[in-house]
């Protein structure tokens, strides 16, 4: 990994454990947006873009897709209508919903991190 990329993951606070993968999802056009190795929990990475390659190669990282459930839209809709709100006059800006999928063009994968490099 270059210098000026293990700096960059220095002042972004990503977890020695994710460095490689998401060094590999950067040079694939992956915008990441929140990660972690899960020194407690399960390991996550959220994102958007790319070229296919995380898609295809996540299962080797131990890592599957949180998929966007019927919740995701309701939810928003009920957040807004408690507070007696027009839906209609607001944007769904969350990166994920209740159940922990990605929403608005944003994906979540989680499971057991294994490192691999590559």
């Amino acid at each position: 990994m270059k210098n000026n990329q293990i700096k960059a993951m220095e002042r972004l606070s990503i977890d020695s454990g994710m460095r490689t993968l998401i060094g590999n999802m950067w040079k694939h056009g992956y915008r990441t947006l929140n990660s972690c190795e899960g020194e407690s929990s399960e390991a996550y990475v959220m994102f958007n873009g790319g070229d296919g390659w995380f898609e295809e190669n996540a299962s080797k990282y131990g890592l599957t897709k949180v998929e966007n459930k019927a919740c995701c839209q309701r939810e928003f809709l009920e957040e807004v209508k408690k507070h007696n709100l027009d839906p209609s006059m607001f944007v769904d800006r969350r990166k994920t919903c209740g159940c922990g999928a990605g929403v608005n063009g944003n994906v979540v994968y989680r499971g057991q991190l294994m490192q691999f490099s590559q």
